[in-house]
């Protein structure tokens, strides 16, 4: 309802409504709609990232393994339209404190900054990086180009090759 909606028109009676379920009942799972929110958010969160982990868990290279993301996050929006988007809205309805280690985007930066430090180690990324900042950089990229590809009607593949070239070639160790 989220999706469809929108935040603020979507009320609790809505949701337990759609769900077969009484009005009362949304209280006995959630102190609010913020705290349902949250439980939106944080359930797509844990979707995304098990289809990203299964998808890259077989990457042996750091190429394969951007690509590996890029795909599983393309994969996601596609077959769950509108989740996505909505779910990195989060920041403008709930305030950060109520986030839980930061907004959507955020916690990806922060995925990809221990990403990078474990390939780091591997000898696959640069060493000199700071992960912390860097993750968040590459969150932002993907961000930023996944929008004004698919605005302009650019196609995924060009959109995946093309982020995935820039960021294996910033990252990659100089010789």
């Amino acid at each position: 309802m989220f999706v469809e909606r929108g935040y603020h028109a979507t009320r609790p009676q809505d949701i337990t409504k759609a769900a077969g379920l009484g009005h009362g009942t949304f209280y006995l799972h959630f102190k609010d709609k913020q705290d349902c929110f949250v439980a939106f958010i944080e359930q797509a969160q844990v979707e995304i990232d098990a289809a990203i982990i299964d998808r890259a868990a077989s990457a042996k290279s750091l190429p394969e393994m951007v690509e590996a993301v890029l795909v599983s996050i393309y994969d996601y929006a596609e077959n769950h339209p509108g989740v996505l988007m909505t779910a990195m809205n989060a920041e403008t309805v709930v305030p950060a404190d109520k986030l839980g280690g930061g907004t959507l985007l955020q916690r990806w930066g922060e995925k990809w900054g221990e990403l990078l430090k474990t390939q780091a180690k591997q000898g696959l990324v640069a060493r000199d990086f700071d992960f912390v900042i860097i993750g968040q950089a590459i969150v932002g990229a993907i961000h930023q180009a996944s929008s004004f590809s698919f605005e302009r009607g650019r196609s995924r593949a060009s959109l995946v090759k093309a982020l995935t070239q820039f960021i294996v070639r910033a990252l990659t160790p100089r010789k």
